[in-house]
């Protein structure tokens, strides 16, 4: 287990490099920086904005400017914002708390639904409850997240449930833009649940667990279910890449303070250390997430704890001859 999280935690090294790389030439590549919107204002002369781009090294060459970025990311500073006149770290904290809430309870919801659903219909295929599983999956699979967006802004300007654009993060407010990001991912985990959880109620080893007795909801959660979780841990590393990405949209419809309202004035602005600090957080999420992913797979398959081994024994010995 040691080995595969240091062997990941390298991985994600290399490709967080790869990523801050390309993003730095990305946006180079859009033309203009921060301070474009200012050549414009006729209280500024060109020369004190040729100063200024000296003075924030924007005048210097895109590898030379990559590389001054990476080695005050390597001394724990991640750069001083442009345009909110704040260093990059106390700007990103906060709302990286509002996005990650956020969601964890969007991950709850479509957790809780996928499972619930899912084992149901597993064992009444065939049923109302089937059929209902099928519509769930079809209707939450085909509204994109705007449209949803959209619907619950419509719904909380009708109702008042809260304050649109107001600071405060009541339960109301996080649990319907929760519930919003998550209408994608309860599609995925139901039909993965329902499909996985219905081929491993046929296996035998389901069979002799009914054959002793054992209450049927013994057989499902303790020994169908289990047989049936690697997909869906898979499908949760991968998920919160889905969740920060459609996050983006939500939140500025919704008016939720967090990353993905951020990183949009961030690049409107051409803040280049602000975009930086939120691709880096935001990839380092979705490593951390598949870290975690194959973590809770080895946990809870032993195979593959013991295909682990077995390499490990196999290289030994390959190494000793």
């Amino acid at each position: 287990m040691l080995k595969l999280v240091i062997t990941r935690l390298l991985q994600g090294v290399v490709v967080l490099l790869v990523v801050s790389a390309l993003t730095f030439w990305l946006l180079a590549a859009a033309g203009g920086d921060a301070l474009t919107s200012l050549s414009g204002d006729p209280l500024i002369s060109q020369s004190a904005l040729v100063e200024l781009r000296h003075v924030y090294g924007l005048d210097q060459p895109l590898g030379v400017r990559y590389l001054h970025w990476l080695a005050e990311l390597v001394r724990g500073r991640m750069g001083y914002s442009f345009n909110l006149h704040a260093p990059v770290v106390t700007i990103i904290l906060p709302r990286l708390g509002r996005t990650f809430l956020l969601a964890v309870v969007a991950l709850a919801i479509a957790w809780t639904v996928a499972l619930s659903l899912g084992a149901l219909a597993a064992r009444r295929r065939g049923s109302w409850l089937d059929r209902l599983c099928e519509a769930v999956v079809l209707l939450t699979a085909s509204l994109p997240r705007i449209v949803l967006a959209l619907a619950a802004l419509a719904l909380v300007a009708r109702t008042g449930l809260f304050k649109l654009g107001a600071a405060e993060l009541s339960p109301m407010r996080v649990f319907i833009t929760a519930l919003v990001l998550a209408m994608p991912l309860i599609a995925l985990f139901l039909a993965q649940t329902r499909a996985g959880l219905g081929a491993a109620l046929d296996e035998e080893f389901v069979r002799v667990a009914r054959a002793k007795g054992l209450p049927e909801r013994t057989v499902v959660l303790r020994h169908a279910l289990r047989a049936a979780l690697n997909p869906l841990i898979t499908i949760f590393g991968y998920s919160l890449g889905s969740v920060v990405g459609g996050s983006i949209i939500v939140e500025n419809v919704l008016g939720w303070p967090g990353l993905g309202a951020l990183i949009v004035e961030a690049v409107r602005t051409r803040d280049v250390p602000l975009v930086m600090g939120v691709v880096l957080v935001t990839a380092t999420a979705v490593l951390m997430g598949n870290l975690l992913a194959d973590i809770l797979l080895r946990l809870n398959d032993p195979r593959l704890r013991a295909t682990d081994g077995a390499i490990r024994t196999t290289t030994t010995g390959a190494h000793a001859a």
